[in-house]
């Protein structure tokens, strides 16, 4: 049997990404793929899907000028709701959305230039050989 606090953390976080695709069509159409692959909503999973969407996007940028812009109001909505959510909220927005963004060397890397501020300091901060704590010493250390 689950963990009842994991389940309400699951379903927090899916009604979070719900919230944050709302208005955004092509993240509202991830959703509903994703839904229609899961049968439910995997936040951290969700996520990780949207980093990649995120990261094509981004690359696509010079040839189609329109792609990224929704990609980048994502980021904006996720990155203003980044420091007032719970802890296991930063997490799933950590280990799904900037987790899965491209590392060094990899295609795509330059993404975390357009992050907001917020959002590519703490990816940074993961990126870093002793991992510090990042955001306001409440980061999540990952």
């Amino acid at each position: 049997m689950l963990d009842p606090s994991f389940e309400q953390s699951v379903g927090a976080g899916s009604d979070l990404v719900r919230e944050l695709a709302q208005g955004l069509p092509t993240v509202l159409e991830l959703l509903r793929e994703h839904e229609d692959d899961f049968d439910e909503v995997l936040p951290t999973v969700f996520l990780s899907e949207i980093a990649q969407w995120y990261a094509e996007t981004w690359l696509a940028r010079e040839t189609d000028p329109g792609t990224f812009d929704e990609a980048s109001r994502f980021a904006t909505r996720v990155a203003v709701r980044y420091p007032e959510v719970s802890p296991s909220e930063r997490n799933m927005f950590a280990v799904g959305f900037l987790e899965a963004l491209p590392n060094p060397g990899e295609a795509g890397r330059g993404c975390l230039e357009a992050l907001p501020d917020i959002l590519r300091v703490e990816r940074e901060a993961m990126d870093s050989p002793n991992n510090g704590p990042g955001i306001g010493d409440g980061g999540t250390g990952l």
